[in-house]
């Protein structure tokens, strides 16, 4: 049963054991409180995990679940874009219709709003929930976080009751990790907006805005991703670098005696950006080397628009130059 002991099976056969906890399997028994495990009262032997009478008396938690950091995730902007029906463009009527055939994609609220999650979020949530303890850290009400939850976490395996929402903040207009369980240098925070967490800029991995539906203040004079018929990538565009980028950051926490993100996070960073060319100068609206054009073509050096830097920035990723040309 590895780090898990239940009391009724401690001597008994494999046989008994499979029997006795077939229907605890569902559990993955990660926090126990008085001896019994506090999500189906689990009877639970007392040398399970490890203690944290310092918070709670009577709290243990498992060895596995202290392999985990905790992962703060904003939410409109960074795992979904949502838009009131009565505000779509004439290049957006269509969404009205085509709701469905977006296969668990594009949702209608009960508020007539629909909901676009972001490319490739559900596979993030999944993949970082063996990593993390997910959280959600939402300026929205409550009521409107919960409904949207239910969407990106169908099966309620990813957030459980970490539901961080406006009314938490006391009319404060600045995020903070005061109500996520555990050490500020295990706490990771996924934001588009890094003014709301100006206080903890360190644990900040910033993303670039996922912006689905017609929005002027953010796309400009440009088409939508719903106007243009398209999205971004799933594997190579924002949650899928973060990712990579959480994977790693897991790795050297756990490697450490010690280990802190806020000084890994610049780290890999670094190690990301090893292959980025930095250019010295900034003219008309381009970047420029001090070297010769000439000599730049032959030498693969690109002459790119300033938006090469945002989008590498903000996707922790190399983006194709030949899409940034000035």
């Amino acid at each position: 049963m590895g780090a898990y002991s239940c009391k009724e099976c401690v001597g008994k056969t494999k046989f008994v054991i499979k029997r006795k906890c077939e229907q605890s399997l569902s559990c993955a028994h990660t926090t126990v409180r008085d001896s019994r495990c506090i999500f189906c009262s689990q009877a639970m032997n007392d040398s399970f995990g490890l203690s944290f009478d310092y918070m709670l008396r009577g709290l243990r938690y498992s060895e596995q679940e202290e392999r985990k950091l905790q992962l703060v995730l904003n939410l409109d902007h960074t795992l979904l874009h949502c838009r009131n029906i009565k505000s779509l463009s004439s290049g957006e009527k269509y969404l009205k219709k085509q709701i469905h055939s977006f296969i668990g994609s594009l949702f209608q609220m009960a508020n007539d709003k629909l909901v676009k999650l972001r490319p490739f979020v559900r596979t993030f949530l999944e993949q970082a929930s063996s990593l993390v303890d997910i959280y959600l850290c939402t300026m929205s009400t409550r009521c409107y976080a919960e409904a949207a939850v239910k969407l990106l976490d169908l099966d309620s395996k990813y957030f459980s009751s970490r539901i961080i929402a406006r009314e938490d903040f006391n009319g404060k207009d600045r995020k903070n990790p005061d109500l996520v369980r555990g050490q500020e240098r295990g706490i990771v925070i996924l934001d588009d907006t890094e003014s709301v967490w100006s206080d903890h800029t360190e644990n900040l991995i910033v993303l670039g805005k996922y912006v689905y539906f017609r929005d002027k203040e953010l796309n400009g004079d440009h088409k939508s991703y719903s106007e243009t018929l398209t999205d971004e990538s799933e594997n190579e565009e924002a949650l899928a670098n973060v990712l990579r980028v959480l994977k790693t950051i897991h790795r050297l926490f756990f490697d450490s005696v010690c280990g802190d993100v806020r000084t890994y996070l610049p780290k890999v960073r670094s190690e990301f950006s090893r292959d980025v060319l930095y250019f010295s100068a900034i003219f008309r609206d381009c970047l420029w080397a001090e070297q010769e054009e000439k000599f730049l073509v032959q030498e693969k050096k690109f002459l790119v628009h300033p938006r090469w830097i945002d989008a590498y920035y903000f996707l922790w990723r190399r983006r194709p130059e030949d899409d940034y040309l000035p």
